[in-house]
């Protein structure tokens, strides 16, 4: 029988309850072979840099808030220095049920035969404050849509995805660095869905596993609106509208993607738009931030925003960052 892959997960931290982050910390040990916290606060917390006095435990200071695609690389660098073979990313705020690397892990196994390139496995996750149940983005026909599970579920109880969001996802370390990581230059919003879609541009598959659970809350908070619909909106403070905003347009730049991709993407913004200015605060700095979101993804500019000035502070590459 062969041995149990070893499993680094990594948490990226900033200004965390620490009452939450110490169950977290609980919960994902019992599942893992190791945990890398890396903190994005901008001094070093005594009471996080404690957390990591176990073996288990390795407490990583960034000293400022670098953003979580700069945040998620440096942890994956040090969980190459372990030798591990799949990395775990987590957010904060996230909590994962009991057994859920484990079921990550017997979806992956029992899809291969199907999906030989697997790269990275997600489970659905729960929002307590919506009583949403995540459903997986797929593609039919080249057409991205909101699949439900109770049809033409993979015999592993797993479903080829086309996005997963980056926390609870579970990701074959050796062919994350053949893809390479994240963006830093995004610092925040569509580093998961830019990653994905780069990793299926290369040939790899992505997989949501229905039986792995996770409690996630997406957004600051999170409300219900119709727009051709119901929906769910998770809503941020106006700064990540600009992230949003931006990011949007460096990915369609950055990633090979289909034309109906593109259309999904942009339409995503229209939506975002209407909600926050009808139904959100702050309207004005909104308008403002998104605005000037499209301009700099138009001109290409990226990093981090300073909110004074309103230009962007460059983000250091990592070893993983792609090319």
């Amino acid at each position: 029988m062969p041995p149990s892959p070893f499993i680094v997960a990594i948490i990226v931290a900033y200004h965390p309850n620490l009452a939450h982050l110490k169950q977290l910390l609980e919960l994902t040990s019992e599942q893992v072979g190791g945990v890398i916290i890396v903190d994005n606060s901008p001094s070093p917390s005594d009471a996080l840099s404690g957390l990591g006095a176990s073996d288990k435990i390795q407490y990583v200071s960034l000293g400022e808030n670098m953003g979580i695609a700069y945040a998620q690389n440096i942890g994956i660098e040090c969980a190459i220095k372990q030798k591990a073979d799949y990395v775990l990313l987590l957010d904060q705020d996230s909590m994962p049920e009991e057994q859920m690397v484990e079921r990550l892990l017997l979806g992956i196994a029992g899809s291969q035969n199907s999906l030989p390139n697997i790269i990275a496995a997600s489970p659905q996750y729960y929002d307590p404050r919506t009583n949403f149940q995540s459903l997986f983005m797929v593609s039919k026909f080249k057409i991205p849509f909101r699949y439900r599970p109770e049809t033409k579920l993979l015999p592993s109880n797993a479903v080829f995805a086309s996005f997963l969001i980056s926390s609870g996802t579970l990701i074959d370390l050796p062919k994350l660095i053949m893809l390479r990581g994240m963006r830093s230059d995004y610092f925040i919003d569509h580093v998961d869905t830019e990653w994905c879609l780069r990793a299926l541009a290369n040939g790899y598959q992505l997989l949501g596993i229905h039986d792995a659970k996770m409690i996630h809350s997406l957004g600051d908070k999170a409300k219900k609106f119709w727009f051709f619909g119901m929906r769910n909106i998770s809503e941020h403070t106006p700064l990540r509208d600009y992230y949003m905003f931006r990011n949007t347009l460096l990915m369609l730049k950055d990633v090979g993607m289909s034309f109906t991709w593109r259309i999904f993407l942009l339409f995503r913004l229209v939506e975002f738009f209407v909600f926050f200015l009808i139904f959100s605060k702050e309207r004005s700095l909104r308008f403002q931030l998104m605005i000037l979101g499209l301009r700099h993804g138009y001109s290409n500019i990226r990093g981090r925003l300073d909110l004074k000035t309103l230009k962007c502070d460059p983000i250091a590459r990592t070893s993983l960052d792609p090319t």
